[in-house]
């Protein structure tokens, strides 16, 4: 085995070979300012610098799993200290602080769950990385013929990292950048519509498009389905909010007028005998919870004020929401059903309680606190609903993510409810806890969950064309037949 002999300026590697002052070849070592090091020591110095690297991202991503992926995060951070402590070489101290400050904030962010911990650990680890990697990179032998090669790469490379990194730390701190970085290259809020309202034919209903329903907030625009092209006829309305993590989305999301594959979900409803509503709202994180709450109020009083223009009966009405729009659903029908909520809250009802008769949840975010922890975990969906819930509300404020909580707020007013939800990468434990609290308050409820047994259903499976879908309309139709 090689050893280092760091006494002095007559630093010494003893192996396969030797060098000295006397100036003595050693096809071992590296030099290091005016020591030497190992190769074994170079390598052990980058793998964990990179090893902290990519620990600190997979702790960003890796939402449920970040207990697991902190205890490595702290023992890597612990081999790091001992290695650089072991090196003694130039900035010794610089990273010995960095493990110290990394294995601190992380085992405090495990025990205390206080988000700025969380973003002193990932800032931490992400500069002892980088520390490491600098290390070894300045400890390469300047003789070396593949340096030249190499630096363009590693260069490269670097900078990828470097750019990753910031953005890791960056969004840890606040993911609203990167929604409004999406929101200018695509859906954003606007007072504009999509398309002129007009009033056309779609597979036998009366369509009215882009109807404002409010002036003080972006995206207030609602689209309006006829069953039969026949206002004349006293129809249930049926209303839909979307989905999408309230940073996206839109009313036309899997709608009979859009060439998707998205099951529509108007469809059914207007077979069914239902005029149907699909109401767009503001996104997060420029307006943030309850703003949609108040801004569908606003959408339930204008189809009050405008029923006769239109051919809607308000006195019977379904509210409908996938997803985030579950919530915001949920929260809405909270209001208009529990009195000191609305107080606490600092929101009006808007709508008489009697003319509410069902609500529909689809794959519901009923507490946000929790989008980021999906069943049966999905990565992908675990990072875009923390991100997602993160923008809508202060999800580090327990008191307001508490009164967000759809599933602690319900009453024996609460209206009767259809609730469904997949199986995978979604949520159907808040599924199942919501209509075990409606039971225990003597809510009528349906709960709609499928073992994985039967389907492999992902969020929102009711937006996608198949068998499991079919029997879900079928299925909350019944439900509220006997209902409205």
């Amino acid at each position: 085995m090689p050893f280092v002999n760091c006494t002095g300026n007559d630093t010494r590697l003893l192996g396969s070979a030797l060098e000295n002052e006397e100036g003595k070849t050693v096809p071992d070592g590296i030099e290091v300012g005016a020591g030497r090091r190992t190769r074994a020591m170079t390598t052990a110095l980058a793998m964990t610098g990179g090893v902290c690297v990519v620990l600190a991202w997979l702790e960003f991503l890796l939402i449920r799993q970040q207990l697991a992926v902190g205890l490595w995060v702290i023992a890597a951070a612990v081999v790091a200290t001992c290695l650089v402590s072991a090196d003694a070489r130039k900035h010794v101290a610089v990273g010995t602080s960095l493990g110290s400050v990394t294995v601190v904030a992380q085992a405090a962010w495990l025990v205390t769950g206080i988000h700025a911990l969380w973003v002193t650990t990932l800032t931490a680890t992400i500069a002892l990385g980088f520390f490491l990697l600098a290390t070894a990179w300045a400890g390469r032998s300047e003789a070396s013929t593949r340096r030249a090669a190499t630096a363009i790469p590693a260069g490269f490379a670097a900078v990828v990292a470097l750019v990753v990194s910031a953005v890791v730390v960056s969004t840890a701190a606040s993911p609203a950048p990167l929604v409004r970085s999406l929101h200018a290259l695509g859906q954003s809020n606007s007072f504009e519509p999509d398309a002129q309202s007009a009033t056309t034919m779609v597979d036998g209903a009366r369509l009215t498009n882009d109807i404002e329903y409010g002036s003080t907030l972006p995206n207030s625009f609602l689209d309006i389905y006829i069953a039969d092209d026949d206002p004349s006829v006293g129809r249930p309305t049926y209303i839909t909010v979307h989905g999408g993590g309230w940073i996206v989305g839109d009313k036309t999301d899997g709608a009979p007028s859009t060439d998707s594959r998205g099951a529509s979900w108007a469809g059914p409803m207007l077979d069914a005998g239902y005029n149907v509503v699909s109401v767009n709202y503001a996104f997060a994180p420029s307006y943030r919870f309850p703003t949609q709450t108040i801004q569908l109020g606003q959408a339930m009083q204008f189809l009050e004020t405008n029923a006769d223009r239109y051919g809607l009966d308000m006195s019977r009405v379904v509210l409908a929401g996938t997803s985030a729009g579950g919530h915001i659903v949920g929260n809405y029908a909270t209001v208009q059903t529990n009195s000191d909520y609305a107080r606490a809250l600092g929101i009006e009802p808007t709508m008489d309680r009697n003319a509410l008769k069902a609500t529909v949840f689809e794959s519901a975010a009923l507490d946000v606190g929790r989008a980021g922890a999906p069943q049966s975990p999905s990565p992908s969906n675990g990072f875009f609903f923390d991100v997602a819930a993160r923008n809508y509300l202060d999800t580090t404020d327990a008191a307001l993510v508490a009164q967000a909580n759809v599933i602690d707020n319900v009453t024996t007013d609460f209206p009767p409810s259809f609730i469904s939800d997949g199986n995978t990468g979604t949520f159907p434990d808040q599924a199942a806890e919501l209509s075990a609290e409606l039971d225990r308050v003597g809510v009528a409820n349906r709960l709609n969950l499928y073992s994985k047994n039967e389907a492999r259903l992902d969020h929102s499976f009711m937006s996608v064309d198949s068998q499991w879908t079919d029997e879900y309309s079928r299925l909350k139709i019944e439900f509220l037949r006997g209902i409205v």
